[in-house]
């Protein structure tokens, strides 16, 4: 550590990316570290998540015989993404992000040994942890407290230190704390209704949207870009998955009875979709759809009730099977009564009171209903499995908006070393940031389950050891 700085290394944010950070500053040299986190616990939005972290060329995917190699994870991302994301981050965190998932396990991360498709890719890169999100910051922050890392709870940094066009240290109302380098951690903005409708407004759909992420994703990050000059980029980018009009249960997943239609009727998908293709394909289809089904999905007869329960093509190691939250006989008869759903016994009724044309929601549900009789969706390719007749009245619409904010993908501008880049394309001394915080590594398909999560741990590593590395520099 210099002689006139506090500490080696400030890390602000308390989540998979800044814990991460954290361990990789120490493993590459640093000493003192502190990590100050806004809320009263550790883990941010991280330890909310479902704990699936995407990685290509990890050792259980090989031990699973998959063969895998980052570079086609680099290229399947990019071709996704229609490359439009920054290719230095994206090649880093896909490069790196297999020997994430070996580093994890080998600080006592458990995952399952079997792999999942998080998305439409052709071979699983998923990792499942045991335990979910909670599991790996515990982990995660135990080796903290083993290594003697500093951990500062209730402590939201208000302002970076700069001097002489360096980033310093950290400010925390008069407290402030000087370090060799400091990573931003501190995630998005989804807390934030002001940030959300200004950074992404794809997203803020009045009554409709709200945020399954820490209460402290309140946005800092944008506020320390523009103190210091940083870019900013990724702007309207992150993961939404479909809110009904009635509720607040998050579920990501459609159950695979039901038809997606959207405003004017038509149905324009395969509802069983992973969630990061659904969720662009109802933003080119005007933001808005109506998800359709009958009373058999609700109350099965007894002789198709294991066929109805058996709805999502997602299964995920040690997770009992999927069912509906929002699609359920209990909630929709409550919503029905509060008139939060549609329902009538004829579809004809059904178009009336959803504002739609009744020849053509007519016409789709016969369509539809006509690939079922076939056992072959002729349309959109959804698995005959999942296609039931829309058939047995009553009928129901649910009126829906992508609008469920699962991660936010605009901020501070990084390089493939997780370095902030000012507004002329120059990293900024001293600064290094990653997770959520950071802009241009989301693009405009999120690529499946554990793109989040790995980003934020294989950047967070990136970012720590590239903060270790310059402190030789900051002397």
């Amino acid at each position: 550590m210099a002689d006139d700085t506090d500490v080696d290394v400030v890390v602000i944010g308390s989540g998979g990316a800044g814990l991460c950070a954290a361990l990789m500053a120490y493993e590459n040299g640093a000493r003192a570290i502190l990590v100050a986190e806004a809320e009263d616990v550790v883990g941010g939005s991280s330890r909310l998540s479902g704990g699936v972290v995407m990685g290509s060329g990890s050792r259980l995917q090989k031990a699973a015989g998959i063969e895998d190699h980052p570079d086609d994870l680099l290229h399947d991302y990019m071709q996704l993404n229609q490359w439009d994301v920054h290719h230095g981050p994206v090649s880093t965190f896909t490069r790196r992000s297999g020997e994430t998932v070996d580093w994890l396990a080998d600080h006592g991360v458990r995952f399952f040994d079997r792999l999942i498709f998080g998305g439409d890719e052709r071979k699983p890169r998923s990792h499942c942890v045991d335990g979910a999100g909670q599991a790996v910051i515990d982990v995660l922050h135990s080796r903290c407290r083993e290594l003697g890392i500093d951990i500062a709870l209730r402590r939201r940094v208000d302002r970076l230190i700069v001097e002489d066009g360096r980033v310093i240290g950290a400010q925390v109302g008069e407290d402030r704390i000087t370090a060799g380098a400091v990573v931003v951690a501190s995630g998005g903005f989804g807390a934030n209704p002001e940030l959300l409708a200004s950074h992404f407004p794809a997203a803020w759909h009045e009554g409709f949207t709200w945020y399954i992420g820490s209460d402290g994703a309140q946005g800092d990050a944008l506020g320390f870009a523009e103190q210091v000059g940083a870019q900013v980029v990724g702007r309207d980018r992150g993961l939404r998955t479909l809110t009904p009009a009635f509720g607040r249960l998050n579920e990501a997943f459609l159950p695979g009875w039901t038809v997606l239609l959207d405003p004017s009727g038509r149905r324009f998908a395969d509802e069983t979709a992973p969630y990061g293709i659904l969720d662009g394909l109802v933003g080119a289809h005007g933001n808005a759809g109506f998800v359709v089904f009958d009373d058999a999905a609700l109350r099965p007869p007894p002789e198709l009730a294991e066929r109805y329960r058996d709805s999502y093509k997602q299964v995920w190691p040690n997770h009992p099977p999927f069912r509906s939250r929002n699609y359920n006989a209990d909630i929709v008869d409550e919503m029905v009564g509060k008139q939060r759903i549609a329902t009538s016994d004829t579809l004809e009724g059904l178009a009336d009171l959803i504002g739609v044309d009744p020849a053509v929601l007519v016409g789709e549900i016969e369509r539809y209903n006509g690939h079922v009789e076939a056992g072959e969706d002729r349309d959109f390719g959804k698995s005959g499995k999942f296609l039931m007749p829309i058939g047995t009245p009553p009928f129901y619409a649910a009126a829906v908006r992508p609008a469920t904010v699962n991660l936010t993908g605009c901020g501070l501008r990084i390089d493939g070393r997780g370095r902030v880049l000012d507004a002329h394309g120059g990293e900024i001394p001293g600064l290094f940031a990653a997770g959520e915080c950071t802009g241009g590594v989301l693009g405009t398909r999120y690529m499946g389950s554990g793109n989040g999560m790995a980003n934020a741990l294989t950047m967070g590593r990136v970012a720590g050891e590239s903060a270790a590395l310059s402190l030789g520099s900051s002397c």
